[in-house]
C-alpha cells in the first residue's frame, strides 16, 4: 500500500508506492513525479509538473493518474489526471467535490475515494459507473484487486471498527461481496495478494496480522507480529511463483516480519480445532491458539520513520551461481525463483534484500543486496 509523507524528514517527498507487479516506485513530491525501476535500478521517468500529492501507476504501462497538492491553481486537489508518460499528453481530467485522498487502478476499474464517497469509473473511457456512500475514511485506506476479475475492494466498513466490507466493482459498479470482522481495533493497512483470493489485514493496534480467503469471507491465517503494539504501514504478499506464498509486513519500530502462508506443516484436526476455536471464543483468545508464523525478520537501518515493503520479482539462480552471484553451498535453490524484498522509507531511502535458504534445510536470512536515496536519483 501507498506511503503518504507528511514529516519534515522528506525534502519535499509526498507519496511513494509500489506499481501493482513491484517493478516500479511511483515518486510524488513537489516538484512532480518520478518513476524509480527497481530492475534498472534508476530513475526512468521524471516530469516537473508542480506540487503533486498521489501518483499512480498502472502496472508497467505508460498510463498515470495523479492529484495535485494544490499549491499551484492548476492542481487542485480535488481533480484526477490521467496522462500518457511516453507522450507526455493528458488523456483525461476529472474533478470531485471534496479533496481525493487515495486513487487505486487495475486493468478495468479505477477508484477514487474523497471523505465519504467512492467514485467506480470504468478506466478505458472514465465512464463513472457508480458513486458509493461510505463510513468517514480520511486516511483513504482502501484496496483493490490487481487482477482485473475477481475485481475487489476493500474498505473499512466504519472508522472505529476493525470490520472490513468487500466490494465487487464488475457488479453494478460496486455490489457489496461481503464482510470480515477481521480486528477489534480500527484498521491501518489492507493488501490483496496477486489473484485476489486472499485479502491481509491488520489494525492499529498492529500486534496481530490477519489473513482472509475470498469469495468464502473466512478466516485463513492469524500471525503475530509482536507483543508491542506497532503502527504497521504496509502489507504485501509474493507475487506468482512463490510456493509457499509469503506474506510481508513493516511497521513503526524499523522492522520487517516475514511469513509464510505454509499450511502442510499442520495435522487437519489442529485446523478444525483452531477453527472451532475462532468460531464460539473471541478473537483475542483464538489468536492464542495459533503457531507464530514468522519466518525471518528485517531491522531497517531506521526507525520511528514510515516505511513500505513488497516482494520484488527477480531471476531464478542458475546451476552454477547463489543469489548472491557465487556457487551455492547446498544447491537448494537452484532453478526456483528468487525472494528479493524491497523497503522504502519515507527519507526516501530504498533498501533490497534477499531472502536466502528459503527452501533449504538451514536458517532462512536476509541479506542486503543495496541501497539508494531515491531524493538523490536523477
Amino acid at each position: 500500500m501507498p506511503l503518504q509523507v507528511v514529516s519534515p524528514i522528506s525534502q519535499g517527498l509526498v507519496y511513494l508506492t509500489f506499481n501493482q507487479d513491484s517493478t516500479c516506485i511511483a515518486i510524488a513530491d513537489a516538484r512532480g513525479i518520478k518513476i524509480y525501476s527497481l530492475d534498472s535500478r534508476k530513475i526512468v521517468y521524471s516530469c516537473e509538473l508542480g506540487a503533486i500529492s498521489l501518483a499512480e501507476m498502472l502496472f508497467s504501462t505508460s498510463l498515470m493518474a495523479y492529484v495535485g497538492s494544490g499549491e499551484q491553481p492548476l492542481l487542485t486537489p480535488r481533480k484526477l489526471a490521467l496522462m500518457n508518460t511516453a507522450t507526455q499528453s493528458s488523456i483525461q481530467e476529472t474533478s470531485y467535490t471534496a479533496t481525493i485522498l487515495a486513487v487505486r487502478l487495475n486493468r478495468k476499474r479505477l477508484v477514487a475515494v474523497v471523505d465519504k464517497f467512492m467514485y467506480v469509473h470504468a478506466l478505458e473511457t472514465m465512464e463513472l459507473l457508480r458513486t458509493i456512500d461510505i463510513a468517514q475514511n480520511l486516511q483513504g485506506l482502501c484496496a483493490l484487486t490487481s487482477a482485473a476479475d475477481p475485481n475487489l475492494l476493500a474498505v473499512p466498513a466504519a472508522p472505529d471498527s476493525g470490520v472490513i466490507r468487500v466490494f465487487d466493482l464488475l457488479k453494478e459498479g460496486g455490489n457489496v461481496l461481503c464482510e470480515l470482522k477481521a480486528h477489534k481495533s480500527s484498521l491501518a493497512a489492507l493488501a490483496w495478494n496477486h489473484n485476489s483470493t486472499m485479502l491481509a489485514s491488520a489494525s492499529c493496534k498492529g500486534t496481530v496480522v490477519r489473513v482472509h480467503c475470498l469469495p468464502q469471507a473466512s478466516k485463513a491465517f492469524t500471525f503475530r507480529r509482536g507483543t508491542t503494539p506497532a503502527m504497521i504501514h504496509s502489507l504485501a504478499f509474493s507475487g506468482p511463483g512463490i510456493e509457499p506464498a509469503l506474506l510481508c509486513a513493516c511497521s513503526a519500530h524499523g522492522t520487517v516480519h516475514i511469513f509464510s502462508l505454509e499450511t502442510a506443516d499442520r495435522h487437519p484436526a489442529a485446523v478444525a480445532a483452531s477453527g472451532l476455536l475462532a468460531a464460539v471464543m473471541p478473537s483475542s483468545v483464538g489468536d492464542l491458539m495459533e503457531p507464530a508464523r514468522c519466518i525471518a525478520t528485517v531491522r531497517l537501518p531506521c526507525q520511528g520513520i514510515p516505511c513500505m515493503c513488497t516482494f520484488a520479482p527477480c531471476p531464478p539462480t542458475t546451476a552454477s551461481t547463489s543469489m548472491n552471484g557465487s556457487l551455492s553451498s547446498d544447491g537448494e535453490d537452484w532453478g526456483r525463483p528468487r525472494v528479493r524484498l524491497v523497503a522504502v522509507t519515507g527519507a526516501g531511502m530504498l533498501h533490497m534484500y534477499q531472502v536466502q535458504n528459503l527452501w533449504g534445510p538451514g536458517k532462512i536470512s536476509c541479506h542486503m543486496e543495496g541501497e539508494t536515496d531515491l531524493l538523490q536519483e536523477r
